[in-house]
């Protein structure tokens, strides 16, 4: 998901989303004729139901991924949330919790939920917040290997799907990011990793001290492509398809799940 830029700081989209659909909440919840004290345990509840209902069923879903890096479970901060997973949680809450309580009421709060389930989903859709999108396809830039082999990028795009990581030793993201690559199966994708405005000793001594190697290992002092994007925040993971048109991108640590997922699409 594309994140939201302030100034030079990116900001990942989907907490503010769900904190716009969690203020609704409040709102709409203040409404419904129930006692305060009912209430307030009601909507604390309900969040907190939320978080975890749309983790686990995220979870359920990836688990050969959270099998491998189960840490990540615990990783909030980290994309993973499924939205049905979220609305059968609260909605588990919510019959729980209200069961006393009138039909009509538990109806009420139930559409309150539906509601704001449905402003969640649609500000994620909807993308209110994001900038324009980055450029469809690599530049026409000619970078060399870390061997010093000049490789213009047009040249990476081939018949299989492509996933390109630009990086830093510096940056313990970027670290983690390239140390999940270097774990994971990329039998159907082609993994090339960039790293961006360091020397060669750096970017060499690092890879050599953590025993990682890639293919396709590039050097881009000039922070050409980074530029390029728009995007200052590393590490910056792009997914392209055969073609070499851009399908998806996220700045920051990725999650295991979601370079699985990349690393196993075919088209």
């Amino acid at each position: 998901m594309p994140p939201i830029m302030l100034g030079h700081v990116p900001l990942p989209p989907a907490p503010l989303y769900a904190a716009i659909a969690a203020l609704a909440l409040l709102v709409l919840g203040a409404l419904l004729r129930l006692p305060r004290a009912r209430r307030r345990q009601w909507l604390s509840g309900t969040l907190v139901a939320t978080l975890i209902g749309a983790r686990l069923m995220y979870v359920v879903l990836h688990f050969e991924a959270y099998r491998q890096a189960p840490f990540e479970i615990m990783t909030l901060w980290q994309s993973g949330y499924h939205p049905l997973g979220a609305l059968l949680g609260a909605l588990a809450w919510t019959l729980w919790r209200l069961r006393d309580l009138p039909v009509r009421q538990v109806r009420l709060a139930t559409g309150t939920l539906v509601t704001c389930s449905a402003l969640w989903w649609g500000v994620n859709a909807w993308q209110p917040l994001v900038g324009e999108p980055p450029p469809a396809q690599l530049p026409n830039l000619t970078l060399k290997t870390l061997g010093g082999t000049p490789t213009p990028l047009e040249t990476l795009t081939s018949a299989s799907p492509l996933v390109v990581v630009l990086w830093r030793s510096d940056c313990r993201a970027c670290r983690h990011t390239l140390a999940k690559l270097a774990d994971l199966n990329r039998d159907a994708t082609t993994v090339v990793t960039i790293n961006e405005g360091q020397t060669l000793l750096q970017a060499a001594r690092y890879l050599d001290a953590q025993k990682i190697a890639f293919t396709d290992g590039l050097r881009d002092p000039q922070q050409r492509l980074q530029a390029y994007f728009g995007i200052p925040a590393l590490p910056l993971t792009l997914r392209l398809d055969a073609h070499g048109r851009l399908r998806d991108y996220q700045a920051g640590e990725i999650s295991t799940a979601h370079l699985m997922r990349w690393l196993s699409t075919t088209t």
